[in-house]
């Protein structure tokens, strides 16, 4: 049975990873929806990328614009802007792809201004301002505002109490505050970094086991060259220096750059090569189950996208709620990420030892696979880690949120062309 200890972890509190419980046997991932859907997605996603033709966290720049959201089921793209909409942005959406509706929306803030108030939210909790209690800052998609999230006091259960509702208003209260724009609060689960398929082997697969240097249990992501340098990726809060290994103990490489703020980490291979595949089935299915990820996008909120990890394998379903989303983790303020959720109750989106692995979205639902981000996180609530049929090890975490850093700014900030 491949290896599911984990020695150590470096998350917001020491937690360490078990063997599997005896019994569990493989499981097939959640299954990917609809092919027409994804179809669908695909158009719809690119319809997007003609109005907003940078990445994610670029699209501030954009005047006027303030959000949009893709809606893959209803086959409709609404974007929202502030002020008046450019010509060549209106006449996207007065003729969309045959299938496909689209529709502009009156935003009362431009993605601009709510970025700076999420950033002037995020410097305040830095430092520890009074009342500065938010662990998440996003902006609404439709501009009408900030949504943050918050640890209650006194527990979950007492957020229905009239005592939870105050905390509420007041958390939400002080944000706008310091936001100067309407804040929405809620109370939730403190992200956790997910530090914590097994044997892999050169040429490098993408959610495979990594034994950190401070032997610890993460995945690996995407691989691809820095010129004509091999490297892989993962997380940053697994190890930013020292050797990284697989779960039977070969070496990989060592760590070469990273950056805390996009949570990613640079790995230079020590030998061999990068597939451009990625292991998509059960933690521990046998055949060693693998997609390829074929170029990189960008995540829309309404997207369906699927993760991968190696501690519990592959997920799929699972919608973008959120983007140029900000949260603290491990202590560390970090920007520009993307969160998704669940949305099939009897799964899960990501667990301890998940962090470095990947996100990925189907390509006019077929088994190619789009590169999409890297996993950085576990958010939302925490929920049971059973799936399927399938366990996780005693005493992992899992969660009905992934947090991710969205792929298009790792490749800009490393130079990275993937493979």
């Amino acid at each position: 049975m491949p290896r599911r200890t984990a020695l150590a972890a470096a998350t917001l509190a020491l937690l360490t990873t078990a063997a599997l419980p005896a019994g569990a046997v493989p499981d097939e991932p959640s299954p990917l929806v609809g092919r027409e859907l994804l179809q669908r997605q695909e158009i719809l996603d690119r319809l997007a990328d003609q109005i907003t033709p940078v990445s994610e966290n670029q699209r501030a720049s954009i005047p006027g614009y303030a959000g949009l959201v893709v809606d893959p089921e209803r086959g409709r793209l609404t974007v929202y802007w502030h002020g008046a909409v450019p010509e060549r942005v209106a006449r996207l959406v007065a003729h969309p792809p045959a299938g496909i509706s689209a529709r502009v929306r009156s935003a009362p803030y431009t993605l601009a201004r709510l970025r700076a108030a999420r950033d002037r939210l995020v410097a305040a909790a830095a430092v520890g301002e009074p009342g500065t209690e938010w662990t998440s800052v996003a902006p609404a998609p439709d501009g009408t505002g900030l949504s943050v999230t918050y640890a209650p006091a006194a527990g979950a259960a007492a957020v229905r109490t009239s005592a939870g509702t105050a905390e509420r208003d007041r958390v939400a209260a002080r944000a706008a505050e310091l936001a100067e724009l309407p804040v929405t609060a809620a109370a939730a689960a403190t992200p956790q970094a997910t530090v914590t398929r097994h044997n892999d082997a050169s040429p490098w697969n993408a959610a495979a086991e990594l034994t950190t240097p401070k032997n610890g249990f993460c995945s690996s992501g995407f691989g691809g060259w820095r010129g004509k340098v091999a490297v892989l990726l993962t997380a940053a809060h697994c190890g930013t220096s020292g050797t990284y290994k697989t779960g039977s103990g070969t070496t990989i490489g060592k760590a070469s750059d990273s950056d805390s703020g996009l949570d990613t980490t640079v790995i230079t291979l020590d030998h061999g090569t990068p597939s451009g595949q990625f292991f998509y089935g059960a933690w521990n299915n046998g055949q060693g189950e693998r997609r390829r990820a074929v170029g990189a996008g960008r995540n829309n909120v309404g997207d369906l996208v699927c993760s991968s990890g190696a501690m519990t394998g592959a997920h799929c379903a699972l919608k973008v709620t959120q983007t140029d989303y900000a949260t603290s983790i491990d202590g560390v303020w970090r920007t520009d990420l993307d969160n998704a959720a669940r949305t099939d109750s009897t799964t899960i989106t990501v667990a301890q030892g998940d962090s470095g692995g990947v996100v990925v979205a189907s390509i006019s639902g077929g088994d190619d696979m789009q590169a999409r981000g890297i996993i950085s996180a576990g958010g939302g609530s925490t929920v049971a880690c059973k799936w399927g049929t399938d366990t996780a090890a005693s005493g992992v975490t899992c969660f009905d949120t992934v947090v991710f850093v969205p792929i298009g700014p790792i490749v800009t900030k490393f130079g990275l062309s993937l493979a």
